[in-house]
This record gives C-alpha cells, sequence and structure tokens, in this order.
C-alpha cells in the first residue's frame, strides 16, 4: 500500500512541476523557443542583411552580411554601425572579401526585443552612408 502512495506522490510531484514549467513560460511569453528575425536594407552603395536568432530566454546569435555595390577597388571600411534604440553591433578597419562583402556573426547574452527597423551607418574611402534595415514580413 506504501509504494501506491509513493507512486501516487511523484506523479503529483511531476504534474506540479510541468505546471510551474508552463506558467513561467507563458509569463516569459514562451521564449523557451528560438525565434528568427530577419532584416534588409540597402543604401546607394551597401546593402545589408541581418539575422537575429533568440535562444531560449535571453541569449541570442546575430549574423550580419554587409555587400558593397559600388565601383570602387580596394575598399577599405573605416567604421559600420548597425543599431536600434535597444541592440547595437559595429566594426571597422576592414577590407571585403572576393565578393565585395564582410560578415560578422556575434553571441551574447541579454532578451533581445525585436524592433522593425534598425539604422546602418558605414564610412570607407572618405564616403558615408546611412540607411534603415527593416524587419521583414516572414520572418
Amino acid at each position: 500500500m506504501k509504494k501506491r502512495y509513493y507512486k501516487i506522490f511523484a506523479l503529483l510531484i511531476l504534474l506540479l512541476g510541468v505546471i510551474t514549467f508552463l506558467i513561467y513560460n507563458y509569463i516569459n511569453n514562451y521564449r523557451f523557443a528560438s525565434e528568427v528575425y530577419s532584416f534588409r536594407g540597402e543604401g546607394q552603395y551597401w546593402v545589408v542583411t541581418s539575422k537575429y536568432t533568440s535562444i531560449h530566454q535571453d541569449n541570442y546569435r546575430h549574423e550580419i552580411k554587409i555587400e558593397y555595390t559600388g565601383d570602387e577597388k580596394n575598399v577599405l571600411v573605416d567604421h559600420w554601425y548597425f543599431h536600434s534604440s535597444l541592440f547595437g553591433t559595429g566594426g571597422g578597419g576592414e577590407t571585403l572579401d572576393d565578393n565585395n562583402q564582410l560578415s560578422k556573426r556575434e553571441e551574447g547574452t541579454f532578451m533581445f526585443t525585436p524592433n522593425k527597423m534598425h539604422t546602418f551607418e558605414i564610412e570607407w574611402n572618405g564616403n558615408k552612408e546611412t540607411f534603415d534595415v527593416n524587419l521583414l514580413e516572414d520572418h
């Protein structure tokens, strides 16, 4: 008879754990699953694509590709910055690869709240360009 009570007690503890897990994740907007947000923006000389992946509740991976569409040769990027009111990343002192691109991937910890728009600024070979990078609707 005692074994039966232990099984019932263990089942109740398991059920309580599942209910607690569901309530916690409901409160935190089910952020335990990964979400992917894709962005794209185009200026006169540059195209930027960005993919932000939230991993669990407060981890992220951000991948950005910056492509030069102009005619200059030997492009040296002095400075670039991708930012919104809550998130930013950047770099500089880089030359483009054989496809006229720069890429960066970073991971970190903070809760990302996706903005529909970011701003991209870049300076290269004495030039400067700034344009919007927007959230793609089918993210």
